[in-house]
């Protein structure tokens, strides 16, 4: 008997040993992964804190003695066009991919009466001729196979007939316009030219002792002279004065901003916005230091330029911010430069130099993140998130205080509703209604966490959403009406409770709440459906632009819905488990039961309470597919229960399976991410403390 009790108590420690090391392991695994979860997002978002700086790769010989018209990314095979002194064209490629040298690939051969100009435009190469008898071609180089062919797209004559002397002439491309400005001694001609229709073509003329700058993309032209410039269209004119003396003008890709170097080396930006049909213009920051520009070109679709100084520097900057990153001095002088990606290809007298632009896919500054950026196309700064663009040449916009606005948006209109009718339910439960009924109620009302959030975000965007956009003004009676009504009931009850007897005395007052609430909803929408129509007639109000079908009201129902299991089951728990020997105290005392609720119980269980709110919180904070499939998923920075709202959670789901690894955009949904765990984190966290806090308070009691 002896021996069957030692192995009895040597099997119970053995599996008490054995559950220890199994929790043991499961904890510290759990705090592994934890670990190994905010490592990555450290890791994947850590680049967006770094500088870009330029690195040397490799240089190529080119010869000296040739006019450089078209430089492209040599390191990839491209071809190099330049013009000898016979004025025939040339194009040149690297020899081998880690070559130095330079082989002559093909001859374009070119008469001298001809004059030459070339340029890229949508990831292709064009050239285009201008002839003495007037006519300009525009010729595509295309490469087949080994071969450089010329695939001529557009032709037409100058008119009226070309000048006698031709001081300057310029040529500019986008995606619907060809424009051909030809200076005189007199007059700027510029020829504008569809290319889609070349008989759609019109003719301008300017002042010809200022220099000029087209802006195809705008249907717009930058004239400048001393210190004032004009923006001219075909169909308005804007006249800006400067300060001192202009010096240089240059455009940002899309045409809609340019950049205005002073004497002296301020440099103003300009952007344009859309103004009852037409463009102006308006200045919307200095850089920070002085510049003189020869040359500018942004990365595509970053925030990212290069400028290249008379000083022979190049400076990175942000262009929707003006920030200068980094200046780098050249060690000879440099012609121009031609940006490709990461790769930055200087050209200097007899070289082409190759440089490497570090971390330029994690560009990103504070301002752009969380503060108003004035963006290119914009009446006024403003908060805008717009991680994919109509084209190329367009900015890429990361604001995230819409996002960040829009999660807190639908938590707290959530809260504004889960927090009455889950602390009501709480105090209703766990206070009032006996064990027996209690026992009935608190599994019922937990069972509703186990509605998955899909199947609510569902029923909400097919069934929700048109009875609030055709009710909205009965839904906002009703849930006004709800607590007057339930107050009114709460005072109707002990006088009506006489009625009964001893045993039905409690918890009948659940039977008589359901017609009540039936009644005030019926009430709700019988009124508030005339008076939408009276107040509202003809939906005006539902037609506005501020206005969402799917709202912030939506999102309040069914997110509030959504949270109220979770913050109930931990206030009903909190509530009911504050000693009765308090409340016995407090009614010993002579106190009522709504003196000792107030007074005692609810004083008592606050910690627990305020846990419950925190944590639900922290789940409306990150809730997922109802905020996806409810709130239209429009991201604007302001609290109007009427618009619609993009939520950090609904962002990372809709675009990271669209984002390209370690790209900008890629990074900062990373970063995203890294806010929503660090925000329910300490969520969770606050709320714990209190709950250890609530515990070791009813253990001194």
């Amino acid at each position: 008997m002896q021996l069957s009790q030692q192995q009895s108590h040597k099997g119970r420690a053995w599996r008490d040993k054995m559950a220890g090391r199994i929790i043991t392991v499961g904890g510290l695994t759990v705090l592994v992964t934890l670990a190994v979860l905010i490592w990555h997002l450290l890791y994947v978002t850590s680049p967006l804190l770094l500088t870009p700086s330029l690195k040397s790769v490799n240089s190529w010989s080119v010869p000296q003695n040739e006019q450089l018209l078209l430089l492209e990314d040599v390191s990839a095979g491209r071809t190099v066009l330049s013009m000898a002194e016979d004025c025939q064209l040339n194009l040149y490629q690297a020899k081998a991919p880690r070559s130095s040298d330079m082989e002559l690939l093909k001859t374009l051969p070119q008469s001298c009466q001809v004059s030459t100009r070339a340029l890229h435009h949508g990831g292709e190469r064009y050239l285009f001729q201008l002839g003495g008898d007037g006519l300009i071609r525009m010729e595509r180089l295309i490469r087949v196979a080994q071969r450089i062919e010329r695939m001529q797209e557009l032709s037409f004559l100058v008119k009226p007939a070309l000048p006698e002397v031709i001081q300057h002439w310029q040529v500019a491309l986008s995606q619907r316009w060809l424009t051909v400005a030809i200076q005189s001694d007199q007059q700027w001609h510029i020829h504008w030219v569809s290319r889609d229709r070349p008989l759609d073509n019109f003719t301008q003329e300017l002042d010809g002792s200022g220099r000029l700058l087209l802006l195809p993309s705008v249907k717009s032209a930058l004239w400048y002279e001393d210190n004032q410039a004009v923006f001219t269209s075909p169909d308005s004119s804007q006249r800006i004065v400067t300060q001192q003396p202009i010096e240089t003008v240059t455009a940002f890709p899309d045409h809609k901003a340019v950049l205005i170097g002073l004497e002296g080396g301020e440099v103003q930006k300009w952007s344009s916005f859309n103004q009852q049909g037409q463009f102006v213009y308006q200045q919307i920051y200095t850089l920070p230091e002085q510049v003189s520009i020869r040359q500018m070109q942004m990365f595509s679709g970053k925030d990212l330029g290069v400028i290249l100084s008379h000083e022979q520097e190049l400076l990175l900057f942000l262009g929707s911010t003006g920030e200068i990153l980094q200046r780098h001095t050249l060690d000879k002088p440099a012609r121009g430069f031609f940006l490709s990606g990461n790769k930055l290809f200087v050209h200097h007298n007899s070289s082409i130099e190759q440089w490497h632009i570090d971390h330029a896919s994690s560009i990103v500054s504070f301002e752009s993140l969380w503060e108003k950026v004035w963006y290119h196309g914009y009446e006024e700064p403003d908060y805008i998130w717009q991680s994919t663009t109509s084209a190329d040449t367009a900015q890429a916009k990361y604001s995230l205080v819409p996002l960040v606005v829009g999660s807190l948006k639908a938590a707290l209109f959530a809260l504004m509703v889960a927090i009455p009718l889950a602390l009501g339910a709480a105090i209703y439960t766990a206070y009032f209604v006996p064990d027996s009924l209690r026992s009935w109620l608190k599994p019922g009302i937990e069972m509703l966490e186990a509605v998955p959030s899909v199947v609510i975000g569902f029923i909400a965007a097919i069934w929700l959403v048109p009875v609030v956009e055709h009710h909205m003004l009965a839904i906002v009676l009703f849930l006004w009406g709800l607590p007057v009504g339930l107050i009114i009931s709460a005072f109707l009850q002990k006088p009506v409770s006489r009625w009964f007897s001893l045993k039905w005395q409690s918890g009948w007052e659940l039977i008589m709440a359901v017609p009540l609430v039936l009644l005030i909803a019926w009430l709700a929408f019988e009124s508030g459906g005339s008076l939408q129509q009276w107040l509202w007639p003809q939906g005006w109000f539902t037609d506005s632009h501020t206005y969402s079908s799917k709202n912030a009201l939506v999102v309040a129902l069914a997110l509030g819905l959504a949270i109220v299991p979770s913050i109930y089951s931990l206030a009903e728990d909190a509530i009911y488990e504050v000693p009765s020997h308090l409340r016995q105290a407090s009614f010993a005392l002579g106190a009522t039961r709504a003196q000792t609720l107030r007074y005692v119980v609810l004083v008592a269980a606050y910690p627990g309470i305020f846990s419950s709110v925190m944590l639900g919180l922290s789940r409306a904070f990150g809730e997922t597919m109802i905020v996806l499939m409810v709130t239209g998923n429009t991201p604007v920075a302001d609290w109007d229960p009427f618009s619609g709202l993009r939520a950090l959670t609904a962002n990372i789901a809709i675009e990271l399976p669209e984002a390209e690894v370690n790209s900008i955009h890629y990074r900062i949904l990373f970063f995203t991410a890294l806010l929503l765990f660090a925000f329910t984190f300490v969520i969770n966290t606050l709320a714990e403390l209190i709950r250890g806090r609530l515990r070791r308070h009813y253990q001194n009691v």
